[in-house]
């Protein structure tokens, strides 16, 4: 069943570009099964961003990501050993869920991001759906909404996916992922003030797990 919203209504706002201040590296986050880290890079990365991801660019983070390894941000911990099952995940220095990732098959279901009771992230459930049947190019576009606003994840360019946010009826790009090191990593660029970090991460990893949504 088609979601209610579709990018098509919300045509892209070409003034305004993707002008990242967060940098994020999610390490072992494609396709795991037990435990996975999210390292935070802000203010890390020397190489900047010049509107898309550069091998230099890519390479920074890298980097950066090694020097950082042992201070990530956020772990994310499974309740078994399967790809697609219920992964938490957690403040790395208190131990303190953040949220619940329900992933499925998203081609072929919605999945579900779920928050505790006054979190600073949503003030409810997050469910992402994909915007058309599989096998065309709506597919590749997964909706959700947070606080009654749209957001699309786009994955038509490939390895590439691009976050949209829709503001005054038009889709502006407020976050950008790209994979990294054997398809296991993968470098997500924000801008902060537009999107909610946490809601970011995780409805970027239900995403890059619900399928091989990073193959070119």
């Amino acid at each position: 069943m088609p979601h209610p919203f579709h990018p098509d209504d919300f045509p892209v706002n070409q003034d305004v570009v993707l002008n990242p201040n967060r940098v994020y590296y999610l390490k072992g986050c494609i396709h795991f099964k037990t435990t996975a880290k999210i390292i935070n890079l802000s203010g890390h990365v020397r190489q900047p961003f010049n509107g898309d991801f550069s091998h230099a660019f890519l390479d920074d983070a890298e980097q950066a990501a090694r020097k950082l390894d042992d201070s990530p941000t956020y772990e994310i911990k499974s309740s078994g050993n399967m790809m697609r099952t219920l992964k938490t995940i957690t403040d790395a220095k208190s131990g303190s869920k953040v949220c619940d990732l329900n992933m499925t098959f998203v081609s072929f279901a919605s999945s579900n991001i779920r928050f505790p009771p006054g979190s600073e992230h949503s003030r409810h459930e997050v469910e992402m759906c994909p915007v058309g049947d599989a096998g065309h190019d709506d597919a590749k576009h997964e909706a959700f909404v947070r606080h009654s606003i749209p957001y699309f994840w786009d994955m038509t360019r490939g390895r590439v996916g691009i976050l949209y946010k829709c503001l005054n009826q038009k889709r502006v790009e407020v976050g950008r992922v790209a994979g990294y090191g054997f398809d296991k990593d993968v470098v997500l660029v924000l801008n902060g003030d537009e999107v909610d970090d946490v809601v970011a991460i995780s409805t970027c990893i239900v995403l890059l797990n619900g399928r091989d949504a990073m193959d070119a």
